[in-house]
């Protein structure tokens, strides 16, 4: 996204949560629930009328802000609604960041030693992590929930950053330093000599919500045994989760220390939205003087893979489109026969062509033990529910329609929330969303 005014980022939130709370009583609707709560009669009639027949092409387009809706085949109000959303929501295509981040070596054997691990998504965030470290020259990096440390092994070892990781399970920070080790030994029996390096310094402990700037620093520079007055270091944080992010963001801003930030947000249904200390939506003074909200149902569409199931769709294979036709007609059955088992988490079941409506009943709800043997999964009134599977699609369709909206809403408070506090940010589509769903970074740096 390119650098717009505070002004323009806050007339699309207003317009944005007014879309939303216009339609959130469809974005509140479960799935699980389209035959129990009768959720197709809650459309408009006209939706109704136009989207019974479509078949899965035409509803991939009305998933696909790249394209323009034919007039004949959509309700006037879907069409405008599309124009909307496409235009308000941020732009998911990969940008060129045009970033030169100049590797230390040519040698392709130590190219390919180093690369070994690191995925796609993870290069483009080496990019932006040295980009911020030339624009602050900062060149110390908190990577936070780094797992198996395939980053800051990457940033350490290849583009001579220090790095100290923080990561919650004890086994992953374990295994990373073991692999630093083991990657240590590679590089001084292969290429003796070539490369000088500062150790990683792996941390084994959980950010919790309530934690301050100051036992943030204490704990980093402890680790790094650092007295140095002058001390500063950027913060990295791919797809942390939940409330995380929302922390990592709070203390960016009260850390002087903290000269960059780089996170990619993830589990959006897992933020905290009660007032108060932990809350991590809404973040910036402006969406809370407005007391915007956005529900766990709409937060939880959000984290859909909507180009996934674009691709789903075109691939016109009906079999994969009726799972959530199986498992809505379930929960009706549940509904009747144990309404106790309502909304409970249920096994995942591996679907195939030949995967019948009975077999999915058992193998789903095997470890609820519910007693099927009063229950005809053969009947007619199954077979009517399970052929309206293509209304189930297109009301799960409309659902996913809004979830890059709902995403871009959470982005630009948090957008918001590090500018008022003094730093200059950008959101960016950098990841390919094939890949991962999650595609935009938000960089920020104190000016």
């Amino acid at each position: 996204m390119e650098n717009i005014s505070l002004k323009t980022i806050q007339c699309k939130l207003s317009v944005s949560c007014t879309i939303y709370e216009n339609y959130a009583w469809l974005l509140n609707c479960y799935v699980l629930d389209f035959f129990t709560d009768n959720h197709w009669n809650k459309l408009p009639k006209c939706w109704q009328k136009s989207l019974k027949n479509l078949d899965s092409h035409e509803i991939s387009k009305l998933l696909n802000y790249n394209k323009k809706l034919r007039s004949n085949v959509w309700p006037l109000s879907i069409l405008a609604l599309h124009n909307l959303l496409s235009s308000l929501s941020l732009p998911r295509k990969i940008v060129d960041l045009n970033i030169q981040s100049p590797f230390f070596t040519k040698d392709d054997k130590l190219l390919k030693l180093f690369w070994k691990n690191v995925k796609a998504k993870k290069r483009h965030e080496i990019s932006i992590c040295y980009d911020s470290a030339l624009k602050t020259d900062c060149f110390h990096i908190v990577d936070i929930g780094s797992g198996l440390g395939h980053l800051s092994r990457i940033l350490n070892y290849g583009y001579g950053f220090k790095v100290c990781t923080i990561e919650a399970q004890e086994l992953l920070s374990q295994q990373a330093q073991n692999l630093d080790n083991e990657f240590e030994t590679v590089l001084e029996r292969k290429f003796p000599g070539y490369l000088k390096y500062n150790k990683n310094v792996h941390i084994n402990k959980r950010i919790q919500s309530n934690i301050t700037a100051n036992e943030f620093l204490t704990l980093i520079k402890s680790a790094i045994n650092s007295e140095d007055d002058d001390f500063k270091f950027g913060i990295v944080g791919l797809h942390p989760c939940g409330d995380l992010g929302a922390t990592l963001l709070k203390l960016y801003t009260q850390c002087p220390e903290a000269r960059f930030i780089n996170i990619v947000g993830c589990c959006y249904m897992k933020l905290s939205t009660l007032p108060g200390l932990t809350q991590g939506f809404p973040l910036s003074q402006f969406c809370k003087l407005r007391n915007y909200n956005l529900s766990y149902h709409s937060r939880e569409i959000a984290c859909h893979a909507i180009e996934n199931y674009i691709e789903k769709l075109n691939r016109n294979e009906c079999w994969r489109l009726k799972i959530h036709t199986y498992r809505a007609a379930l929960e009706k059955i549940i509904a009747q026969k144990c309404p106790k088992y309502r909304h409970s988490a249920l096994n995942n079941v591996k679907y195939s062509e030949d995967l019948t409506f009975e077999n999915y009943c058992h193998k789903a709800t095997k470890k609820l033990n519910i007693d099927f043997s009063d229950v005809t999964l053969q009947s007619s009134e199954i077979e009517d529910l399970l052929a309206q599977w293509r209304e189930v699609v297109v009301f799960y369709s409309l659902r996913l329609l809004f979830a890059p909206l709902i995403e871009s809403i959470i982005h630009l408070d948090r957008l918001l929330f590090v500018e008022e506090t003094g730093s200059a940010a950008q959101i960016l589509p950098v990841f390919d969303a094939q890949v991962s769903p999650r595609t935009h970074v938000l960089t920020a740096r104190k000016k």
